[in-house]
């Protein structure tokens, strides 16, 4: 990179040339084509670094995929619904399940006694939609913080 003022080869890091102290002031445009192998700058019309070589096309596969903040938070949203009804069916199954236990034994119509074997099934649905949530959760909560916010 070279000083605007006077010319004179600069550092990517330098922020006042040596030859002339005039500020150094970077364009996003500089900032958005410069390698990022080697930090020379690469202009709009240029494939390769002419520096290190570096092929463009390498540089924007290695950028991480932007993702908005409304669909992070919707994944997250979807996450706490499901584990909460996750877990409202699995209470709901083990209440049901422990009141047709009792009334089993008291009981013996034989309603009672398809519920209380459809107490199982519906648990087993419930640990279901509980993992789904917590699943969807952990991805919405373990994304890389640039694709988050």
């Amino acid at each position: 990179m070279n000083c605007k003022n006077c010319k004179r080869e600069m550092n990517q890091n330098d922020e006042f040339c040596g030859g002339c102290g005039s500020k150094l002031i970077v364009s996003p445009v500089t900032e958005q084509n410069s390698c990022p192998s080697c930090m020379n700058e690469i202009f709009i019309d240029q494939t390769h670094c002419q520096k290190c070589g570096s092929s463009r096309n390498v540089f924007k596969d290695e950028q991480p995929a932007e993702v908005s903040t409304v669909a992070s938070k919707s994944s997250q949203l979807l996450g706490i619904i499901f584990t909460i009804i996750g877990l409202a069916v699995i209470i709901f199954a083990f209440i049901n399940y422990k009141n047709t236990e009792e009334a089993l034994r008291t009981d013996n119509n034989p309603g009672i006694g398809l519920q209380y074997i459809m107490s199982f099934p519906i648990g087993i649905v419930g640990l279901i939609i509980l993992i789904a949530g917590l699943s969807s959760l952990n991805k919405a909560l373990n994304k890389p913080e640039s694709a988050r916010d």
